[in-house]
């Protein structure tokens, strides 16, 4: 509080009271959908493809460049895909490939020093036989991915909460989320699996490890004394050439999930507050140890940032006054974050043109895209699809590998207080965490899948404040 003369109101002294807060400021966000198209050829090493099985993309943003009133993101999507090959015996390959990708954002007001905050969805992907190509080796890729830009500073203001009484200060009560620190802290995440024992048997021991394909999912994130505990599930598809007595060395991949608890130090952290976490997988490997053990590695960043919501009686009109300003200050409210858990039990007729199945191989989700969010009052209703390839052995004398993909449709819905009208912001992300197929018939395949929605539903609102420019007046 600081003493401030009456200027002609008397000798009286009139208290001025203004207190510094620090408070992160949304400059702005956009979202883009890119669409990347990429060709991978199949190397001459390699038999050419008679069908493509599926295609998998794992996005990794590579910078983030910030110019005046603009944001660049450069990112790339590295490829993997399955395939059956053109001969007899039908065994399947996979080849990998990469794709660079750019997109530029209009944010205005943006400038080099702020924070960026980026999310790639793959959204879809399409995979196919290039059909101009006769050697069957041409295989064309598109890649749908949303892009999710925010930019935000951390703005400490010197808020006007009490003014001379002449100068016709209106007083009103607001909420503020206030920064309270932030902490970051590299982790690595380690663990050993052997392939016969974790999948039962069924699937053979590794030869080599081709490729890795990671992603991540927060299941629960908690805020004690003075830290930032951080639980979550590393999601890994392990392509690998396997050991087979017979030499043929087909492709097979794993599906392997490893639980993790980590925790970040950030400094004045309690229990009350409100945390914002973010973890990017920097690197994934994984190679054979012995025999079938796979021995696993991944590195993650891990950023958490604590708020606590103050209630406070400020300012937020005044006269002109050298010593005050009114300003506007862009805060990115969490209406709320909502996980929904759907699970869908539906029945796969194999298509008429392919021959009858003997025993299913394998299933897994090709996509998880969501096709409609519908905003009602306090109500978001999610539908969606995810994409299954299903992979059996025909019921034929030679046995041959075939495959068929089929979209499951699913509806589910959150409560959230607050959406509705048209600044509420809604983002929806949905991850398969578990699939499996069992042969019903010869024509017609059992799936049973967990499908995770998250919602997330925010609201940029606008708060003038006054604040003082000398704290010493």
């Amino acid at each position: 509080m600081s003493g401030i003369e009456g200027d002609g109101h008397g000798v009286e002294t009139w208290p001025v009271k203004c207190q510094r807060i620090r408070v992160r400021q949304v400059i702005g966000e956009e979202t883009k959908q890119a669409t990347v198209r990429a060709r991978i050829i199949i190397p001459a090493e390699k038999p050419p493809a008679e069908q493509v099985l599926a295609a998998q993309a794992q996005t990794q943003v590579q910078e983030v460049r910030i110019i005046p009133n603009k944001v660049i993101v450069e990112g790339r999507a590295h490829l993997q895909v399955t395939y059956v090959a053109d001969m007899p015996s039908q065994p399947v390959h996979h080849v990998h490939g990469e794709v660079k990708f750019l997109e530029s954002f209009d944010i205005p007001g943006a400038e080099n020093g702020q924070d960026v905050f980026t999310q790639l969805t793959v959204e879809k992907v399409a995979v196919h036989l290039d059909e101009n190509d006769r050697t069957r080796r041409l295989i064309v890729v598109t890649i749908i991915i949303k892009i999710f830009v925010k930019v935000t500073e951390t703005v400490e203001v010197d808020v006007l909460e009490k003014g001379p009484p002449w100068l016709k200060p209106v007083v009103k009560p607001i909420t503020l989320e206030e920064v309270v620190a932030f902490g970051e802290r590299q982790v690595v995440v380690s663990q050993q699996v052997d392939i016969t024992e974790f999948f039962c048997g069924v699937k053979p021991c590794p030869e080599k490890i081709i490729d890795v394909i990671a992603d991540i999912r927060i299941t629960k994130k908690e805020v004690i004394k003075n830290k930032v505990i951080v639980e979550g599930v590393i999601i890994l598809q392990i392509i690998y050439v396997a050991k087979t007595w017979e030499g043929s060395q087909p492709v097979h991949h794993a599906h392997v999930e490893i639980p993790f608890t980590e925790f970040v130090h950030v400094e004045g952290a309690r229990p009350d507050m409100i945390v914002d976490v973010s973890v990017v997988i920097e690197d994934a490997n994984a190679r054979v140890k012995n025999h079938c053990e796979v021995a696993i590695s991944v590195v993650l960043q891990i950023r958490a940032e604590v708020t606590k919501e103050i209630k406070k009686n400020v300012v937020v009109h005044i006269m002109d006054d050298p010593r005050f300003e009114t300003i506007t200050l862009f805060l990115d409210k969490v209406l709320a974050e909502v996980m929904r858990q759907v699970t869908i039990r539906d029945t796969a007729t194999i298509p008429q043109q392919k021959p009858p199945a003997q025993k299913v191989l394998d299933a897994f989700a090709v996509a998880c895209e969501i096709t409609e969010t519908e905003i009602l009052t306090n109500k978001v209703i999610v539908r969606g699809v995810v994409t299954v390839k299903v992979t059996y052995v025909a019921d034929k004398p030679t046995q041959p590998v075939h495959a068929f993909e089929v979209e499951i449709p699913f509806t589910t819905f959150v409560d959230i207080k607050g959406v509705g009208d048209n600044d509420a912001r809604v983002t929806v992300m949905c991850t398969v965490e578990f699939i499996a197929a069992d042969l019903e018939n010869h024509r017609n395949v059992g799936l049973n899948i967990v499908v995770r929605v998250d919602v997330r539903a925010t609201k940029i609102v606008q708060q003038k404040v006054v604040i003082c420019l000398d704290n010493n007046a």
